[in-house]
């Protein structure tokens, strides 16, 4: 099934017809994650879990709540185990794993990974920009000024029928999609 988007009803929109300026309100960061997921119900064969907000706490208390409000949310909605493209949501475990291995640095924190765990999706705290994390370059090219841009235009996408689910492989971009930079 294919879904047209049309581009108002994506972007939030204020009384005068104006596109919104600035970031996404939790309410509407809130709407885009359970997009994502109701897309991934839809177009796989995933079975996704709900999280708690529970299993967040830890690597919020030890990162001194330095973690996206959005972010605390997917994990809560589905244990953050949706496909970034091609790369697996890690759950709130997972991340902790990570981030008291202190692979990433401080101040990098991956949200998602290849099946090799070599290239990450990762969190940059102190900027709030969503970056690449590879194993022998460490942190590569901008895929959002932050968490929430990065889900808003990811959703989007999936939405505008650019991307298809593949089972192992993730979210792959569809021939002749024109789905932008993403990588």
């Amino acid at each position: 099934m294919v879904v047209t988007v049309a581009e108002d009803t994506l972007r939030a929109i204020d009384e005068q017809g104006n596109r919104r300026v600035g970031g996404m309100t939790d309410a509407e960061a809130q709407q885009c994650v359970r997009d994502i997921i109701a897309w991934f119900k839809r177009s796989s064969d995933l079975e996704i879990s709900e999280g708690s907000e529970e299993s967040m706490q830890p690597l919020i208390k030890s990162l001194d709540g330095e973690v996206p409000e959005t972010l605390s949310y997917m994990v809560s909605q589905c244990n953050n185990e949706i496909w970034y493209g091609d790369k697996k949501g890690l759950t709130a475990e997972k991340i902790m794993d990570f981030v008291s291995d202190g692979k990433f640095g401080e101040g990098n924190l991956p949200i998602a990974s290849d099946e090799d765990e070599e290239w990450f999706i990762v969190l940059e705290t102190e900027t709030g920009e969503v970056k690449e994390w590879e194993e022998d370059d460490g942190l590569g090219d901008s895929l959002g000024g932050s968490y929430n841009d990065y889900l808003e235009e990811y959703r989007n996408s999936l939405l505008a029928g650019k991307f298809e689910y593949v089972e192992d492989c993730g979210c792959m971009e569809k021939a002749g999609a024109g789905g932008g930079n993403r990588k």
